[in-house]
């Protein structure tokens, strides 16, 4: 297990953000939560977080925007973003890359492949 990391999980889906966050908890991160895009750009200038578990298919403000927002901010700068989203085709995977994300997970998430490349993330 590596050590623990501060990781912020949106998603619009709350059974399903909920979910995630108590897996991470339970590999020993420090979670926040929130559901929507502006509470995630928002959040993330206080928790500062490590890594962002961002959904792409949010009202308002989509994953890709609230990827770029994030991106903008100089207190981002070492944050890994991972997409985490029902859309797994070649041409959302290019958006995501094109929008700042480091990764790109297809719902289900694989919690061990997940847990796997945070472990990578120093």
């Amino acid at each position: 297990m590596s050590e623990s990391k501060r990781i912020l999980v949106v998603d619009d889906n709350e059974p399903s953000a909920l979910t995630l966050t108590w897996a991470m908890e339970m590999f020993g991160h420090e979670v926040r939560t929130c559901f929507d895009g502006a509470s995630a750009v928002s959040l993330a200038g206080v928790f500062w977080p490590q890594i962002v578990l961002l959904d792409l298919g949010m009202p308002h403000m989509d994953g890709f925007e609230t990827c770029r927002q994030m991106r903008l901010s100089p207190s981002a700068a070492g944050t890994r973003i991972v997409a985490q989203t029902g859309w797994g085709d070649a041409a959302t995977r290019q958006k995501t890359t094109d929008a700042g994300f480091d990764h790109h997970f297809t719902k289900p998430v694989d919690l061990d492949a997940l847990a796997r490349l945070i472990e990578t993330y120093g």
